[in-house]
């Protein structure tokens, strides 16, 4: 892990962002950590926006929460009740 100051990262953005695919680099201001420089490909970009977006985060919590308090089914369970629905449905 290596660390860079606002300065650094000012004057040697380009070398950072290549530095940064060997591993993170914290950036500090005055001493003290204030970002980290982490190495992202596209398909990484993808699972990064939905796992950090608010909304979705919301959704999790919510269906944990009511997973709490009503409980759920086992796995084998599900795949024998979805099962039956594919069975009844008729063209």
């Amino acid at each position: 892990m290596k660390f860079a100051g606002v300065k650094e990262l000012k004057h040697k953005t380009m070398e950072l962002l290549r530095d940064s695919q060997k591993g993170d680099i914290i950036i500090t201001a005055y001493g003290k950590p204030t970002a980290v420089l982490h190495h992202i490909t596209a398909d990484d970009l993808a699972d990064y926006l939905i796992e950090n977006e608010p909304s979705f985060k919301m959704r999790i919590e919510e269906a944990y929460a009511e997973y709490k308090a009503h409980g759920g089914i086992t796995a084998d369970a599900l795949i024998k009740k979805l099962g039956k629905r594919r069975g009844t449905k008729k063209i």
